[in-house]
This record gives structure tokens, C-alpha cells and sequence, in this order.
């Protein structure tokens, strides 16, 4: 296969920022952003709990993407169908498209959550055999939090993702950072308990520590579904609640969500699965090494959020161009957006670097775990300019229609490199925590170079999900 650079260097210089881009994008990277942000903060204050209480949490937490990120790739597959329906006009039918993926969605997510829940104990066993008695138990505290969370999260991405399909990332925003504010603030009562007296109110929170972790997830959740339900009833939406009545399947809308639906959602599985089988190579390394990974991801997440906001906008904008049948637009799109995310990438991970120190000490690790926390910190600094190629782009390609390709690209670059380099690199080789990133740092580069021959070759056209 030759690869040739699909930019001129001239290219590269700065262009000022699309009002389309800039509108989608906004709403997102202040989302994100707090999100994160906020986030990071959650696991900070679980950091304080111990080792073993971190590890538990980083362990469940892996599992939890792998299942949330199925239901975020239903959501994109809603969000490509609802862009094409409304580039082309048809408004109706991106109002149908919004419901029949919430219905959907719903009753997969009920059958994966009574499956977790009644098998939690093996499955545990399964993915983490070395833990000891009492990380052992406090993941399956975790777990058991996580399955009832499971629905509520699926009901607001696959919600979220119909709106941004739509190009209403406002909704997505406020509701993201809610949830957010809501999990942090409960998260802190519930933590670590709260006594209050004054002469005429009385409130006593006791310290649930690891449960009141969970139930604080489970419950900020539940406001934002709360809150969703509201601003539907209130704005008559896209798919405004009242219009149920008398609703049905319809097999060629869900044909459509599908194509895009269950190759993202394979892909995903893939992706997020061959992140918990790192995570359990991570796991064998001990519990410094699982506690320092989780503080870092954590950490490195805030350094993706302005390439993550682009991927949003960049699906939206890639499907609406083809809904309107001009290819030519989608790709003009897709470069450009791509060449906006190496240019903030670039920007980010320099100023970054310097401030690792001082972000760590925020997480009161023990040394050891702070050690290796900064090492993948400032790797992430220097491989972050891969970021847009890896992500962006291919979210430009599931806009167009072309799904299959990136699911392809992620089982090759997560099997091929990111877990069996992982686990030559950091066991075979000794090099520890740091030698599983750079597994997954040889993954990137690897689907960098398979996306971008991907858009320059023009296979990803003809791919319109609706005639």
C-alpha cells in the first residue's frame, strides 16, 4: 500500500474557524470540557480512598466502557442518519430515526444489565483472577452500582446523539454537565459523609466511601434522564415525548441506524474490549500500576477534549453535506476539520507539558504511582498530535456512511498492536505501565496511516444511509 500525505504543507497554514464549525463545536468542547474537568475531580477525591478502592473502581470502570461505549455507538449511528434526513430535507423522518433508536436502544440495554448483574460475580472473576479479597469485593460493590446506571446512561447518549445529529449540541451540553455537577457534588456528600448541625437544621450523611461512589453516579444519572424528559415535554423537540402514541418498528429506519449502528458498535466493542483486556495486563502489574493508569487517563482525558468536540462536529457536518448529495462538500469538510484538530493538538500538548507536575499533585498519589502517572502524561503530550488522524477522521467517514472501514481498522490496530505489543512491551519485556501505552501508541500511528490513505482514496463515497 503506498500513503501519500493527503495535504499540501501549504495547507497547514491557520484559517479562521467555519461558522458551521464553530457553532457544532462550541457547545461540545464546553461540555467536554466540564465533563472532564469535573471528572477529573471524581477521581481524584476516590484517589484519596487507597489503592485497593482506586484499583476497584479503574477495574469496573473498564468494563462500563465497553458497555456504554455500545449504546455511544448506536447514538452515532442516529446521529448520521438524523444529519442525512435533515440535509436532505426530511424532517419527519429524522424525528422517526431519533425514536426508533431510543426503543431500541432500550431493550438491549435492559437485557445487558440483568446479564451483568446476575453474572457479575464470574465475570469478575473472569477479567481480574489476581485481585485480592478486598478489591475483589469492592468491585463487586462498584458492579452492582454500575448495572443500575447502565439504562439511564443509554437513554441520554442515544438522546444526546439524535440531537447532535440535528445540530442541537446545546441539549447534549447542558445535560452532560449536569450530570457532571450532580455526580462530583453528590459524590463528595456520599464519599465522605457529611455532618451538619445548626440551631434549627440537622443532616447527618454517613461515609459510604466505594458504594456512596456508585450511588452518586446512579442517582446524577437519574437527574439527567429526569431533566431530559422535561425539556421534551417543554420544547416539543425532535422527538417530542407525546409523539409515541401508536409507535412501531420500522425496519428500513432501522436498517439505516444499523449500518452504521453495528459496525460502530463492533468496532467499539472491539476497541473498549481490547481496553479491558489491557486492563487486565495492567492489572497483573499490580495495583501501583493500575492505580497510576487510572490517574493519568484521567488526567490525559482533559488534553483530548478539543479533538473530541471536533469528531462531533465533523460527524454532523460530513453528514449533512452527503445527505445533500454533495460529496465534494463532505471531503472539503473532512480536511478541513482534520487540519483544525492537528493545529489545537499540536497547541495542547506543548503547553501541557510543563504543568504535568503540578496536575499530579493534585491527586495525592503515593510516589511510586505518581512516577509512573508522569511518565504517561508527558508520553501523551508527545503522541497527542496523532490524536485528530486516529479519531477525528474516521468520525468524518462514519458521517459519510463508511463505517465498515473504521471497524475493520480498529480490530487490525487493537489485536495486531495495542494488546499483544502491550503485552510484549510492558510483561515480555519488563517495560511495565509505560510499555502498554506505547502498544497503544503504535496503534494509532497505525490507523493514522489506514484513515488517511482511506480519505484520499475516495472508496468512503456512495455511502448515503437513505434514498
Amino acid at each position: 500500500m503506498r500513503l501519500r500525505f493527503p495535504f499540501r504543507l501549504s495547507a497547514l497554514r491557520p484559517a479562521p474557524i467555519r461558522p458551521d464549525v464553530r457553532k457544532l463545536t462550541g457547545p461540545v468542547l464546553v461540555e467536554v470540557f466540564f465533563v472532564n474537568l469535573i471528572g477529573s475531580l471524581g477521581a481524584i477525591m476516590a484517589s484519596h480512598l487507597g489503592t485497593e478502592a482506586v484499583s476497584a473502581i479503574g477495574n469496573v470502570e473498564a468494563f462500563t466502557l465497553v458497555v456504554n461505549a455500545l449504546f455511544s455507538a448506536l447514538g452515532v449511528g442516529a446521529t448520521v442518519v438524523v444529519a442525512q434526513a435533515l440535509g436532505a430535507g426530511r424532517h419527519e423522518r429524522a424525528a422517526d430515526a431519533g425514536r426508533q433508536a431510543l426503543a431500541s436502544g432500550a431493550v438491549m440495554v435492559l437485557g445487558v444489565s440483568a446479564l451483568t448483574a446476575l453474572g457479575g460475580h464470574a465475570l469478575l472473576d473472569t477479567l481480574y483472577p489476581g485481585t485480592g479479597p478486598v478489591v475483589r469485593e469492592h468491585m463487586w460493590e462498584y458492579l452492582m452500582f454500575a448495572c443500575a446506571t447502565y439504562p439511564l446512561t443509554a437513554v441520554t447518549l442515544l438522546a444526546c446523539g439524535v440531537q447532535r445529529g440535528a445540530g442541537n449540541t446545546r441539549l447534549a451540553m447542558k445535560v452532560n454537565t449536569l450530570v457532571t455537577v450532580c455526580d462530583v457534588a453528590l459524590g463528595y456528600l456520599l464519599i465522605y459523609g457529611v455532618e451538619l448541625q445548626t440551631g434549627w437544621f440537622s443532616l447527618s450523611i454517613p461515609r459510604l466511601e466505594i458504594v456512596g461512589a456508585g450511588l452518586a453516579q446512579w442517582l446524577a444519572r437519574l437527574v439527567g434522564v429526569a431533566f431530559l424528559v422535561f425539556v421534551w415535554q417543554r420544547d416539543g423537540l425532535l422527538f417530542d415525548i407525546r409523539h409515541w402514541r401508536g409507535f412501531r418498528f420500522e425496519m428500513p429506519l432501522l436498517r439505516a441506524l444499523y449500518a452504521i449502528g453495528i459496525p460502530a458498535s463492533v468496532e467499539s466493542f472491539a476497541f473498549n474490549g481490547g481496553k479491558l483486556l489491557v486492563q487486565v495486563i495492567v492489572a497483573s502489574l499490580g495495583p501501583a500500576a493500575v492505580a497510576a493508569n487510572y490517574i493519568a487517563f484521567s488526567a490525559v482525558s482533559l488534553m483530548n477534549i478539543p479533538g473530541n468536540a471536533l469528531s462531533v462536529a465533523n460527524t454532523t457536518l460530513v453528514g449533512r453535506d452527503v445527505g445533500r448529495g454533495d460529496e465534494a462538500a463532505a471531503e472539503r469538510t473532512m480536511r478541513y476539520v482534520l487540519r483544525l484538530g492537528w493545529g489545537v493538538t499540536a497547541i495542547i500538548g506543548l503547553a501541557f507539558t510543563p504543568l504535568v507536575p503540578l496536575v499530579l499533585k493534585l491527586y495525592g498519589a503515593a510516589p511510586d504511582v505518581a512516577e509512573h502517572a508522569r511518565v504517561l502524561m508527558w508520553l501523551n503530550c508527545a503522541m497527542l498530535v496523532v490524536f485528530p488522524t486516529t479519531f477525528i477522521l474516521p468520525n468524518g467517514l462514519r458521517g459519510a456512511g463508511d463505517a465498515k472501514f473504521a471497524m475493520l481498522t480498529t480490530l487490525i490496530g487493537m489485536v495486531a498492536f495495542r494488546i499483544l505489543l502491550g503485552y510484549v512491551f510492558g510483561v515480555v519485556f519488563g517495560w511495565g505501565i509505560v510499555g502498554v501505552w506505547l502498544g497503544m501508541y503504535t496503534d494509532w500511528l497505525l490507523r493514522s496511516a489506514l484513515y488517511l490513505w482511506r480519505l484520499r482514496s475516495g472508496r468512503w463515497r456512495g455511502r448515503a444511509l437513505l434514498a
